[in-house]
């Protein structure tokens, strides 16, 4: 009986090919060397991982907060006559007024537009609260003939230590008001809106 035998070139013996009288394979330094190159890799992306969801938290925070003073500024836009007599000034730290009941017959027109300009103020801080990280507002009306406010979104935003992100934190942080207290200061990021009724 006749066996078919390989060169001794091209012979195999187990996972190592044989050439001639040499033998051909990986060695354990290159499979090191291969796992450690995988194994930075996979770090990378792990960091960059870390990051887009960092950008991408910031990113929702901020839009948040877009809505909220835009259904803010709705709201005062619809009772000019409760803007007009100051119903809707908020100064850093006030407690969130409770909501009032109301009544649509109202007689009186001055105690009606204060009274929605209170539930008002009172569901937007609320909202802030609930919404945002440590959320707080500070807002500031323009006399009747201008009838603008100033709005700041104030919330805590998570720590950055280095890179971009610290650079969005410390341009959010120079937006906050100026009476704000030091303690806040060195933690928050604001946000300003001017806006136009």
């Amino acid at each position: 009986m006749k066996r078919n035998v390989l060169p001794n070139a091209c012979r195999r013996r187990g996972t190592v090919s044989v050439i001639g009288n040499r033998m051909v394979g990986s060695t354990l330094v290159e499979v090191l060397v291969a796992l450690l190159i995988i194994s930075l890799g996979l770090l990378g992306i792990g960091g960059l991982a870390a990051s887009t969801f960092s950008y991408n938290k910031t990113a929702q925070l901020r839009l948040t907060g877009t809505a909220l003073v835009n259904d803010f500024a709705d709201r005062a836009r619809l009772n000019v006559f409760g803007y007009d007599l100051g119903g809707y000034n908020v100064a850093y730290g006030d407690a969130v007024p409770a909501m009032l009941p109301f009544n649509i017959d109202e007689a009186d027109d001055a105690a009606a537009a204060a009274l929605v300009a209170t539930n008002d103020r009172s569901d937007f801080m609320q909202t802030v609260a609930s919404r945002l990280p440590q959320g707080q507002v500070v807002v500031a009306t323009a006399p009747a003939s201008n009838r603008s406010m100033d709005i700041w979104l104030v919330w805590q935003e998570p720590e950055a230590d280095a890179g971009p992100a610290l650079d969005l934190f410390q341009a959010g942080q120079r937006n906050c008001p100026e009476d704000l207290p030091a303690a806040v200061t060195s933690l928050a990021s604001c946000m300003y809106f001017k806006i136009n009724l």
